[in-house]
C-alpha cells in the first residue's frame, strides 16, 4: 500500500508546486510566478510530464509581464521630468528585481532536457544588468551628493541642515565608496548637526537639604558621564563642560525637586468571624430521663487583621529651555514613591475555629526614614537618565 499511494503523493505536491505558479501568474505577482514556476521546473517531472509542461508556459508568460512591468517603471523613474525624489534608488532596486527575475528564469531552464525551446525566447533578454546597477549607483550618490552640498551651505546658520548634509553624505558614500570625497564631507557636516544640551545643576528647594540636593544632582551627572549619548547627533554636558570654541549650547536641561514625603504611617484593622470546618463536641442533652446525647456545632472566633503601611514619595520636575530665546520646549514630572507593609494578627475564641492555620506575625524590622530616601534618590537618578535618553533618542 505504501509503494502504490507514494507516486500520488509526489505527483500532487509537483502539481501544488505548479499550481502556486498559475495562481501568482492570475494575481499579477508575476516575479512569484516566475519564481515558483522555476522551482517546478528543477525537480524531477513524475510520472506525467504535464507539470513541467504546464510550468515552463506560466515561467515565460510572467516572465515577460513581469520584465515589462519593471521597465516601465525604470523609464518612468529615469524621465527628465521625474520630480520623484531620490529616483535613482528607485531605479536600482528595479534593475535588482530583473537580475533577481532573470537568474530564477535560468534556473529554472539550467536542466539539459527541460525544455528545449524555452531558452530560444529566454536568450532575447538580457542575461546581466551588473553595468546598468553599476551606472545607477553612480547617478543614486550623485544625487544624493547634490542635496547635501545644498545643504551644507546653511550648516553654520541651521542645525538641521547640517544633520540632512551629513546624512545624505553618508548615503552618497554608501551608494559609491567616498563619491567625491563624501566621507571627509560628512566629518565636516556632524559638529554643526549636534545638538548641545547642558544638564543644569538642581534648583534649590525647600524640600530637601542642600546636601542631600547636591548628593542628588551628583548622582545624575555621575549617571550621565556612564551611559553613551543618546543619539549621535547629542551630546549632553556637565554644568561644568564647555560645548568646544565655536559651539553654542542649545538646550539647558533644569531641575528642582517638588516634593518629599519622608515617612507617612497608616495602621488599620479588620476582624471576621471564623467557623471551624468541622462539628465538635460542645456539651449534653437528655432525651429521656435515662439517655444523654453529645451536642456538636461548629466553634467559632474573631480573627483580628492588623496592618502598619509606610509611605515615602520624592518628587522632581525636569524641563527643557530653549538657551537662545528661553522659551520651555517640554516639560515632565519624575518620581519615585515607596510602600513597605506589614501584617500580623490575634485571636479570640475556641481555637479550634483556626482550623490549624497559624496567626501572621508582624515584620521585625520595618524601613528607616533613610533607607526609605536612599532608595528613592537612586531609583530617581536613573530615572531622569532614562528619561533623558529616551527624549534625545530620535534627535
Amino acid at each position: 500500500m505504501f509503494r502504490s499511494i507514494l507516486p500520488l503523493l509526489t505527483t500532487a505536491v509537483l502539481l501544488t508546486a505548479c499550481s502556486s505558479g498559475k495562481t501568482a501568474l492570475h494575481r499579477n505577482k508575476f516575479d512569484l510566478a516566475v519564481q515558483k514556476a522555476s522551482k517546478r521546473l528543477q525537480q524531477r517531472p513524475g510520472l506525467s510530464k504535464r507539470g513541467h509542461t504546464t510550468a515552463a508556459q506560466v515561467l515565460e508568460q510572467a516572465f515577460v509581464q513581469a520584465y515589462e512591468q519593471h521597465q516601465t517603471t525604470i523609464r518612468r523613474l529615469s524621465a527628465p521630468t521625474t520630480s520623484e525624489p531620490f529616483r535613482w534608488e528607485a531605479v536600482y532596486r528595479e534593475y535588482e528585481q530583473l537580475q533577481t527575475l532573470t537568474d530564477n528564469a535560468r534556473r529554472g531552464f539550467a536542466k539539459a532536457g527541460t525544455c528545449n525551446d524555452c531558452t530560444e525566447w529566454l536568450n532575447s533578454y538580457p542575461a546581466s544588468y551588473q553595468d546598468r546597477l553599476h551606472d545607477t549607483r553612480e547617478l543614486a550618490a550623485a544625487d544624493r551628493y547634490e542635496i547635501a552640498e545644498q545643504a551644507f551651505t546653511y550648516r553654520q546658520q541651521n542645525r538641521l541642515a547640517a544633520k540632512d548634509a551629513f546624512l545624505n553624505y553618508r548615503k552618497a558614500d554608501e551608494w559609491v565608496p567616498d563619491y567625491q570625497q563624501a566621507r571627509a564631507k560628512a566629518a565636516d557636516a556632524l559638529p554643526f548637526a549636534i545638538l548641545r544640551v547642558v544638564v543644569e545643576p538642581l534648583s534649590p528647594t525647600l524640600e530637601i537639604s542642600p546636601r542631600e540636593n547636591l548628593e542628588l544632582q551628583q548622582l545624575i551627572l555621575n549617571q550621565l558621564g556612564r551611559n553613551a549619548a543618546p543619539s549621535q547627533f547629542v551630546r549632553l554636558y556637565p554644568p561644568e563642560e564647555s560645548a568646544g570654541e565655536g559651539f553654542t549650547i542649545h538646550q539647558a536641561i533644569q531641575m528642582i525637586v517638588t516634593s518629599y514625603s519622608p515617612f507617612r504611617e497608616n495602621n488599620s484593622s479588620s476582624s471576621t468571624t471564623v467557623y471551624s470546618t468541622q462539628e465538635y463536641k460542645v456539651g449534653e442533652k437528655k432525651i429521656n430521663d435515662s439517655t444523654k446525647v453529645d451536642i456538636k456545632e461548629k466553634v467559632h472566633g474573631t480573627l483580628t487583621t492588623y496592618r502598619r503601611e509606610i509611605h515615602a514619595g520624592l518628587d522632581l520636575r525636569m524641563r527643557a529651555i530653549d538657551t537662545q530665546t528661553g522659551a520651555v520646549l517640554w516639560e515632565e514630572p519624575i518620581w519615585e514613591s515607596r510602600t513597605w507593609q506589614t501584617e500580623w494578627q490575634t485571636f479570640s475564641g475556641d481555637d479550634r475555629a483556626l482550623n490549624g492555620q497559624s496567626l501572621k506575625s508582624a515584620s521585625a524590622f520595618p524601613p528607616s526614614r533613610w533607607q526609605l530616601y536612599d532608595s528613592m534618590r537612586d531609583e530617581l537618578a536613573s530615572d531622569v537618565v532614562r528619561r533623558l535618553q529616551t527624549k534625545y533618542k530620535n534627535e
